[in-house]
């Protein structure tokens, strides 16, 4: 006797149950229902992303600059009510801004008054051009223009586009681009 029919007892009358033209049915409305799917996320895209590069036209007034101290930061929203973004004041003075959604999966990130943090798997950015410096984060932050305006009130006026690695590295290794014992 075969011992492969009892791994797998299948009985042939239920086995005419499900043809194969039924399962090409089935396998057409699921990747039907994907396609779907992909198509209204991609048509869901550009909103989230927000809009590019350069002036909108929409500047947002956020807070007077003499209310910010250094390491403090502010919450306000941008294009939409969902465009939350963050504004805060370095230790050195500078201000920054950036959209504070996390690279990896989205969490918003928080300022700790010292670097912008992704709580939820322990990522971490830079404060100069929001790259990430630990955990799983592997793109930078989206950064908002600023300019103060009359009254010292800081104004979020435009995008500023994605800084790309190499331009990075740079400026932090001048010369070859090589640095000896140093993490970029």
């Amino acid at each position: 006797m075969a011992h492969w029919k009892d791994d797998f007892p299948v009985d042939i009358s239920g086995e005419s149950r499900h043809s194969r033209r039924e399962f090409a049915r089935f396998l057409a409305l699921v990747s039907a229902g994907f396609t779907a799917g992909i198509g209204y996320l991609w048509a869901r895209r550009k909103p989230l992303e927000g809009a590019p590069s350069g002036d909108s036209g929409t500047a947002v007034a956020i807070c007077k600059a003499a209310e910010l101290q250094p390491g403090q930061c502010r919450l306000f929203a941008f294009r939409d009510a969902q465009d939350k973004c963050i504004l805060l004041r370095t230790s050195r003075g500078e201000l920054k801004s950036y959209r504070q959604v996390c690279t990896h999966l989205g969490c918003a990130v928080r300022w700790d008054g010292a670097r912008l943090e992704c709580p939820c798997h322990l990522g971490f950015f830079e404060v100069e051009q929001g790259f990430p410096v630990q955990g799983p984060p592997t793109r930078p932050l989206s950064g908002i223009a600023l300019e103060i305006r009359e009254g010292g009130m800081i104004w979020a006026v435009a995008d500023i586009s994605k800084p790309n690695a190499p331009a990075r590295m740079a400026a932090a290794c001048p010369g070859d681009g090589h640095c000896q014992g140093e993490t970029v």
